[in-house]
């Protein structure tokens, strides 16, 4: 990121959180981005950024270009949260198709809503409730803090008293795609490379964009995608993204 673009996001953030505490005081209202409509609460660390248009804005830009130049056949959101991807890919018509992943039961609500208002409800869009993983199985989901709803995460401590069971399945056992052009965003705060075991026929038998977010193992998320033959394009701070032509 730029220093000028971190200085514009400064600001804005700067403005933006006592203006929406004023306006709002902690209600949920509705605010456009990148064409498409939110419904947020001015609490939430994503509303707030959504509201001040900073939300991961270099990372959607490039995303956004790369799926006009490559036109994909379906976008996989894996770890949708409120919709923010999704409703950006398919308010702006960039795909005709999206298949999302999210268990976690309050953001799905959320993230239905803003599929509603955005006229998304009855579209090509296929909603799992269910987490990816590498392994079939039954582990502990722990909901992010109101703060930050998009922290929720998988955990496979059988004991962790927070949260509740959910399902987790392997992508390649659910959907089959071949030779497709693909649009994938990954944001599973820090399961990503779980779930990439879970689907290494699909990025094999198929092409495209690969968004993935990487807290950690860097070097061996990028030999995962290199051995599905992608390659590491650009970086946005922990956000690389990933092609195959």
């Amino acid at each position: 990121m730029s220093l000028a673009l971190r200085w514009r996001n400064k600001l804005r953030r700067r403005f933006y959180k006592p203006f929406n505490k004023i306006v709002h005081r902690g209600h949920y209202f509705v605010c456009g981005y990148f064409g498409a409509d939110f419904l947020v609460r001015s609490v939430n660390v994503g509303g707030l950024e959504i509201s001040a248009k900073i939300g991961e804005y270099p990372e959607l830009k490039n995303f956004m270009r790369r799926c006009t130049e490559l036109k994909p056949d379906v976008f996989i959101d894996i770890g949708a949260n409120l919709g923010l991807y999704t409703c950006v890919m398919m308010k702006n018509r960039l795909v005709p198709r999206a298949i999302l992943f999210e268990p976690d039961r309050r953001n799905r609500v959320h993230l239905r809503a803003n599929l509603l208002i955005n006229d998304l409800i009855d579209g090509d869009i296929e909603i799992h409730e269910v987490a990816l993983g590498a392994v079939p199985g039954k582990f502990r989901l722990v909901p992010g803090p109101e703060r930050d709803i998009g922290l929720s995460q998988i955990v496979e401590n059988a004991g962790a008293a927070d949260g509740y069971d959910v399902d987790v399945v392997r992508f390649d056992d659910i959907v089959t795609l071949a030779g497709k052009t693909l649009a994938i965003k990954i944001d599973i705060e820090r399961y990503e490379r779980k779930a990439l075991a879970g689907m290494a026929r699909t990025l094999k038998d198929n092409r495209g964009i690969v968004q993935i977010e990487v807290l950690e193992a860097r070097r061996e998320t990028i030999g995962i995608m290199a051995a599905a033959g992608y390659a590491l394009g650009q970086e946005f701070g922990p956000n690389l993204v990933f092609g195959k032509d």
